[in-house]
């Protein structure tokens, strides 16, 4: 993937898809941001920014949120491929 000039990175990429998954996976749990939000202790824009993929989550972040949405980190990965 080329890089520059405002063409998205390989990483950039990945955080979309990510967030993509995440919300997906969210919405089949039927919870909604502010929830997941109250806890993990984070704002709901955060929320929305993970989901939307501007900004990146630490390693820590989405073990949380994974362990809230009651699935693995290794079952969000997997549908990053996927998706």
């Amino acid at each position: 993937m080329k890089v520059g000039n405002g063409e998205v990175t390989m990483e950039k990429e990945f955080e979309k898809r990510l967030g993509y998954v995440l919300k997906k996976t969210r919405r089949a749990k039927k919870m909604k941001q502010p929830e997941v939000a109250e806890r993990l202790n984070v704002s709901k824009m955060t929320v929305s920014h993970w989901e939307k993929g501007d900004r990146s989550m630490s390693a820590k972040s989405l073990k949380e949120y994974c362990r809230v949405l009651g699935v693995s980190v290794q079952e969000i990965l997997d549908q990053t491929d996927e998706d």
